[in-house]
């Protein structure tokens, strides 16, 4: 079997267990107390960086019924460097995260912080949310992890990856417009090579905070350069659509059949 890269962990069980997590033998959790339930049901566990190997293995001491089911990905899926743009983090409740890129931490959403706390907002049962890498965070293997807090109920369902669209690094090019489809407000930091262009706010539609509008704002003079990006640095809402008057002329094309 191939070596693979260890992303979570799936258990289901009744109680509160406390679990370790080996690698090959090596320590990567250790004594983890888990949030308890009243009920059997399942439970997914973000795992940390580095959990790479052949063999991993769950211990606990927990008397109460404990299955477990690591989910794993093959080493080889990460044999190109990628430049990593966000996670899209499905959860419930409220939950504490950080990421990684090449078992690296990485500060989010160009906040100056290396963890942050999410929680559903609206009263929902579950939410979507995007954690942003910082600018120019090439790398090959991402992870998100999960900061257990055993009084705290919430748990990640899913995290992809998302890496920043071919188009905005496709050589030199000069950008004067963005266009961001939205809801909600969102606060928005614009890069080109590595540097911030500017900081821009959007703000909610007027007459229904859920509805997705458009919005135009102008980069400043002369931005040109090879990569450019965005990160949501604050707001309760969420960017469905950004473009430059630039990438808008430069989408992938649909191959066409002969």
């Amino acid at each position: 079997m191939p070596r693979q890269v260890y992303h979570a962990l799936n258990m289901r069980y009744k109680g509160q267990p406390t679990i370790s997590v080996t690698i090959d033998g090596t320590a990567k959790v250790s004594s983890q107390q888990m949030p308890s339930h009243s009920v059997m049901k399942n439970r997914r566990l973000e795992l940390p960086a580095g959990v790479i190997g052949y063999i991993p293995q769950v211990q606990s001491t927990f008397t109460g019924a404990l299955t477990t089911a690591f989910d794993g990905v093959p080493e080889a899926q990460y044999a190109q460097q990628q430049l990593f743009h966000f996670f899209e983090v499905q959860f419930n409740g409220t939950v504490k995260l950080e990421i990684y890129a090449d078992e690296v931490k990485k500060y989010l959403n160009n906040a100056g912080v290396t963890d942050i706390t999410l929680t559903v907002r609206d009263s929902k049962v579950q939410d979507t949310r995007r954690v942003y890498f910082p600018e120019l965070t090439y790398g090959w293997v991402p992870q998100l992890k999960h900061v257990v807090d055993s009084s705290q109920d919430g748990q990640v369902f899913s995290s992809t990856l998302r890496a920043l669209p071919s188009r905005f690094s496709r050589g030199e090019k000069e950008h004067s417009e963005i266009q961001v489809t939205h809801q909600g407000n969102v606060v928005l930091d614009v890069f080109l090579d590595g540097k911030m262009l500017d900081t821009y706010s959007f703000d909610a539609d007027r007459y229904d905070k859920d509805a997705f509008i458009t919005q135009k704002e102008y980069l400043p003079s002369g931005s040109t350069g090879n990569v450019l990006q965005w990160i949501q640095r604050s707001g309760d809402g969420e960017v469905a659509m950004f473009e430059t008057n630039t990438t808008l002329t430069d989408r992938d094309q649909p191959e066409m059949e002969v």
